[in-house]
């Protein structure tokens, strides 16, 4: 059992939200290996994370989302992952997608959320074969769109690319359109061994037409505000660094998790006195302890920069990234070792040891937590900061 009795939440987000998700792990730890097999989650935990408010968290549409629920949303997520990093992987990242629609015109979100308030915003990464395309009714979206996690369970799919002959391409290097989920094919493509249950399938768009109201300068969209009185800031400030670091939430709780699985499967046998694993569980425990100082100070960067209103200049967007790839190979070396010394005998796919240690590396291959782009960029700040200022100026 994963016991996260007496563990203190993050200080900013909502206690009663966050205890909620504890109570929930037990359903959601028995749903996890059915979850994984099945390559998505269960309509029992979509229903939950909805009738909880987890996915109505940052929603233009519900009474949940009036202030200050980021911190909640990545601190959930991470309670999530304890149990099932697919789960925390939808709330934080599915779920943060919201915050994208909270900026859009009210005539446009009157359109998402025309069928009601439970909508969930799936996104999609261009591929080498995607096509955009202005014409006088809208913009013709053509092609293959990469790793959509959530996309069989969306009402709405995100993508943004350029469109070269658009008028305004000269301004505009992408632009965001939002697509109704339906009128995508899904390309049964989703076959990684690790965060199966996020159904990250690729989606084919034929000669679909998208209308100019459902289509946004994305720079535009992702940009600081000026704020407003009485709202949210994550209506105002620059979006890009809060939906990036959303995912240290199931970064972190799956490793935790880990640990945890750990813990319980040796507590009280006869290994339990072997002085190697006592070892290694006090070793793991000191590093995810470390890793959950550092998940702080990342949260608590961009939460009180929001408050304050005060942005993070370059070279605090450059920290920020160092520090999410840190924290991931950190989360990684934690289950490794964990997973290294239960042996051969763990070596089954129902373990769920192994079930953490598929998904973390999974996790860990996210492009916003890689290493060594981000390493190299810091290390360069460091040795020619003149060369970096200039790039950045």
């Amino acid at each position: 059992m994963i016991d996260c009795t007496g563990q203190a939440f993050y200080h900013a987000a909502s206690p009663t939200l966050c205890q909620r998700a504890v109570e929930h792990l037990p359903a959601w730890r028995e749903r996890a290996a059915a979850a994984e097999k099945n390559r998505r989650l269960s309509s029992s935990t979509f229903s939950e994370l909805f009738a909880g408010d987890w996915l109505d968290l940052l929603s233009p549409r519900a009474p949940v989302t009036r202030s200050g629920h980021w911190p909640t949303l990545v601190e959930s997520a991470r309670i999530a992952a304890r149990a099932c990093a697919s789960t925390g992987w939808m709330l934080a990242l599915v779920g943060g997608h919201a915050c994208i629609a909270r900026r859009l015109p009210p005539t446009c979100q009157d359109q998402l959320y025309a069928e009601g308030p439970r909508q969930l915003f799936a996104s999609a990464s261009a591929s080498a074969n995607s096509q955009l395309s202005w014409e006088a009714g809208g913009i013709r979206v053509h092609g293959r769109w990469r790793f959509s996690s959530g996309i069989e369970d969306a009402t709405w799919l995100m993508l943004n690319a350029p469109c070269p002959n658009h008028p305004e391409a000269e301004q505009t290097p992408r632009f965001l359109l939002l697509v109704a989920a339906d009128e995508v094919q899904l390309l049964d493509s989703w076959d990684s061994f690790g965060m199966a249950a996020t159904g990250s399938h690729d989606v084919l768009a034929h000669h679909l037409l998208v209308p100019h109201e459902r289509v946004f300068a994305l720079h535009e969209v992702f940009a600081r505000h000026p704020p407003t009185p009485g709202i949210d800031y994550i209506d105002h400030m620059p979006l890009v660094p809060y939906l990036t670091t959303s995912i240290i939430g199931p970064l972190l709780g799956c490793a935790e998790g880990a640990h945890a699985e750990y813990v319980a499967a040796l507590a009280g046998s006869a290994l339990a006195g072997d002085p190697r694993i006592a070892e290694q569980a006090a070793h793991s425990a000191a590093q995810l302890y470390s890793a959950g100082l550092l998940y702080d100070s990342l949260v608590s960067r961009l939460h009180e920069a929001g408050v304050q209103n005060r942005p993070l200049d370059s070279g605090q967007v450059l920290q920020l990234k160092r520090d999410r790839a840190y924290l991931a190979q950190q989360c990684v070396q934690v289950v490794r070792r964990l997973v290294e010394r239960l042996g051969a005998s763990s070596l089954v796919a129902g373990n769920p040891l192994q079930r953490h240690w598929r998904d973390i590396q999974a996790i860990a291959a996210h492009r916003d937590l890689v290493w060594n782009d981000t390493m190299l960029a810091c290390g360069e700040a460091i040795l020619n900061p003149s060369i970096v200022d200039a790039k950045t100026a």
